[in-house]
């Protein structure tokens, strides 16, 4: 049994034979308390972590996109970043949202503060994509860009709504107005790779 020192107190002035038991459960308290928090809060960081990992890989596809000059050779960064590794790290965020508590306050903003820029990276990064179909339809790699986009906005939507159960009830219409910001940058440039 975990005591609080208020507890401990309590109890060594309704039994004062317990003093050492107190004492030994007010020293436990002060260790665990802390740790208590740090594993709080590596829980709910476990949800932003992926998120940060998508972030950065998202802008470093934006990066090997426009940096690209049209060549064969040139694809493979980008098909590497399009194909596996942006999607495994969607799939740990999903998987580390369905794993998790749901979240408090703290953990929402701290949820939120890892996803503020997403939409904007996801934005720019669909837009070089698009920029850059001309190239990818002279090398007939359209259709793969497309199977991929059309991947992760489906692996997107599914870490989106995993974490979406978590947030609390009130911050919920702030992260789905996000969610929504990335579907439609997801829908138009699927829209742009079909024609």
């Amino acid at each position: 049994m975990l005591y609080t020192v208020d507890t401990a107190r309590l109890l060594a002035q309704t039994y004062p034979n317990t003093t050492a038991l107190t004492a030994s459960a007010m020293k436990l308290t002060t260790l665990i308390a802390p740790l208590a928090l740090v594993a709080t809060a590596f829980a709910q960081g476990a949800i932003e972590l992926p998120l940060t990992a998508v972030n950065k890989q998202t802008l470093e596809l934006r990066q090997a996109v426009e940096t690209w000059k049209g060549d064969l050779l040139g694809t493979i960064p980008i098909l590497k970043s399009n194909t596996n590794i942006i999607l495994v790290s969607i799939k740990k965020g999903t998987k580390a949202a369905q794993d998790s508590q749901p979240l408090d306050f703290l953990g929402a903003l701290g949820v939120a503060v890892a996803t503020k820029s997403l939409p904007q990276s996801v934005n720019t990064t669909l837009t070089a994509l698009v920029t850059g179909k001309p190239k990818f339809d002279k090398l007939l790699l359209s259709p793969a860009i497309l199977i991929n986009l059309g991947l992760q906005k489906s692996a997107t939507a599914e870490m989106s709504k995993a974490i979406l159960e978590k947030i609390p009830a009130y911050l919920r219409s702030i992260a789905e107005e996000l969610i929504r910001l990335i579907d439609v940058a997801f829908e138009l440039a699927i829209r742009r790779f079909h024609f």
